[in-house]
């Protein structure tokens, strides 16, 4: 079953790519994004089959095709703008939308990474998101009128209904799946601080796909940029959350990621610190010491330059202290060892060291150690 739903994505995908003749960014970044979270939730719909995460991806996956393929039609005009099926192209396309932002934003940070809710208490956030997902599309489907920036009416509007159609829209959004969202965001430091190592890690993956992902919608809206430059920041960033999900779930180099939020935190930290002195210098050179033109800018980069390498292994040090201390420690530690290897001799004196280190570093439940016997040499 599996393989049918990835099947119908991609012949949505191939369709889609054929009729849009102008390809632009954010077109790449939505294509690139619904074929990560197919395959991904492909992956681990049928490699770990008792997880609904997989199935969740999938369905998301399938519920954005199925938008972008409604979006596709209408901006290529596939099929005539008079006649109903571009009115519902548009309709389809936009409760496909709202059907992939509800799973993706609810349901899979719900129940992730186990695919079970935190506790049964948590049931109450699925009823009112799923009965909040149901009001919002039954106020899209029904709303009367013409849709946001095309001249055409919804075949199915409700005109008697229209300002009833309008508050079970708001309402939906305002009192239950907004909560909902919010809710399910904080399920997941509700999880972590209950969680095993092993979950935490896998935790940590998907917040930090998060926290880019709102990093990038913060420049996006505060930059002045086109529509689709836009679009495709924030789409590029949200392939993130598929991606980190995938090495969660599958447990692939998992315990990396704490270098990788070390090497994120410090060269973010970095770049704003270098924008700042930059800004500083130009100012005092232009401004005070009225030195005008490309020597100030000469001056002030080459002096950017100069404090790159002392200002990132200060930075890399303060943030392994703070966020990668065990890692940190490891690498002393060994440092240490191989310091005073080469004065060892004493076999059982090294053999200690050994266990030592390897208790320090790798930290395992148990530790034992199997030494061979030496061979028996010959006599002549």
């Amino acid at each position: 079953m599996t393989w049918v739903v990835a099947i119908v994505i991609a012949i949505q995908l191939v369709i889609a790519v054929f009729l849009n003749s102008d390809f632009g960014a954010a077109a790449v970044a939505t294509l690139l994004f619904v074929f990560t979270t197919a395959m991904v939730g492909l992956l681990t719909a049928n490699r770990v089959r008792n997880n609904p995460i997989g199935w969740l991806l999938l369905s998301t996956a399938l519920a954005f095709a199925t938008g972008g393929l409604g979006v596709t039609v209408v901006e290529s005009q596939a099929v005539d703008p008079q006649s109903p099926l571009y009115a519902t192209a548009v309709l389809v396309g936009d409760l496909s939308f709202t059907v992939g932002f509800g799973l993706l934003t609810i349901y899979v940070l719900l129940l992730f990474p186990t695919g079970r809710l935190p506790s049964r208490r948590w049931r109450f956030v699925g009823w009112i998101a799923g009965f909040g997902l149901a009001v919002l599309l039954a106020g899209i489907a029904f709303d009367p009128g013409t849709f946001e920036g095309l001249p055409v009416e919804n075949p199915i509007g409700l005109r008697e209904s229209e300002t009833l159609l309008q508050i079970m829209q708001d309402g939906a959004f305002a009192a239950l799946l907004g909560p909902a969202i919010l809710a399910s965001a904080a399920s997941i430091v509700v999880r972590f601080r209950r969680a095993n190592p092993e979950e935490r890690q896998q935790l940590k993956w998907v917040v930090l796909s998060m926290v880019v992902m709102v990093t990038a919608l913060v420049v996006a809206g505060v930059a002045e940029l086109s529509d689709d430059t836009e679009n495709a920041i924030t789409t590029g960033a949200a392939v993130l959350i598929p991606l980190a999900i995938g090495v969660a779930i599958q447990r692939y180099r998992l315990y990396e990621i704490d270098r990788i939020i070390s090497r994120t935190a410090t060269y973010g930290l970095l770049t704003a610190l270098l924008l700042a002195i930059y800004a500083g210098l130009v100012f005092v050179l232009t401004d005070l010491i009225r030195l005008e033109g490309d020597p100030a800018v000469a001056a002030a980069t080459l002096g950017v330059a100069a404090l790159f390498p002392p200002l990132r292994r200060r930075l890399q040090a303060l943030i392994d202290r703070r966020f990668n201390r065990s890692g940190q420690n490891a690498v002393r530690v060994f440092e240490t060892f191989t310091a005073r290897l080469p004065s060892k001799v004493d076999l059982l004196e090294l053999t200690g060291d050994v266990r030592t280190v390897v208790g320090q570093t790798m930290q395992p439940a148990t530790l034992s150690m199997w030494l061979r016997a030496e061979p028996m040499s010959r006599q002549p």
